[in-house]
This record gives C-alpha cells, sequence and structure tokens, in this order.
C-alpha cells in the first residue's frame, strides 16, 4: 500500500467519524414510545416513567419495558429473539422491530405527527 493510499484511508475513516458524530449528536431524545402491532397503535409509553406492558398478537406475545428515558423488549415468544437482543432505544425515530409479531417500538418527540410523508 502507498503512502497516498493510506492517506486517503484516513481520512476517509476521519469523515465518516465526523459524519457519524453530526449526526448522533443531533438526534433529539426521545418522550415517548409507541407500540404498534400490524400498523395500529396499542400502547404509548411515557420514557420518563418505568413502566411495562404485555403486548399480545395472534402470533405470540412480547413485554415492553421503559426505564431511565429507554425503551426495550425484555421478553418474547418468537423463534429469533431479534427483538429482546436488540439495544435499548431513546433517541427520536429509532426503533425495535419483531417481525414474526409485527410489532414496532417507535421512539417520538414533542408534537411529532403521526405520519412522516403522504404519497398521492
Amino acid at each position: 500500500m502507498k503512502k497516498t493510499d493510506l492517506l486517503l484511508v484516513v481520512i476517509a475513516l476521519i469523515a465518516a467519524a465526523g459524519i457519524w458524530l453530526f449526526y448522533s449528536a443531533g438526534a433529539d431524545h426521545g418522550l415517548t414510545a409507541v407500540v404498534t402491532v400490524d400498523g395500529e397503535v396499542r400502547a404509548e409509553l411515557p420514557l420518563d416513567e418505568t413502566d411495562s406492558i404485555e403486548i399480545e398478537t395472534e402470533w405470540g406475545y412480547n413485554i415492553v419495558h421503559t426505564e431511565d428515558g429507554q425503551a426495550f423488549v425484555t421478553e418474547a415468544d418468537c423463534r429469533d429473539q431479534i427483538c429482546v437482543d436488540h439495544k435499548k432505544i431513546e433517541k427520536v425515530g429509532e426503533t425495535i422491530v419483531c417481525l414474526p409479531h409485527k410489532m414496532v417500538v417507535e421512539i417520538i418527540g414533542e408534537g411529532e405527527a403521526e405520519m412522516d410523508m403522504v404519497v398521492g
């Protein structure tokens, strides 16, 4: 590898780190975790409270927990357990998805609209 190639790699890594820091630092902390199943809102959990809710679906169940300004899934009876292994979420727009149960946990902020866009 030439010196110029190494220099380009270092510059690209620094630029990528800068972009990541810019976007992650600018994200707002959410206020509410909204739980939907197959597009239907099942629960809204304030992130400033400690709470748990069991979400029953025709495909199985999930237990969603909020604590210390974060939301996470503590238990599910799905086979893959991806939703349980997912990191805790706290910033606006972050989601946890359980595909087998068609469940989505999404963090929303203050005054956030129900729809992101209208396609017509």
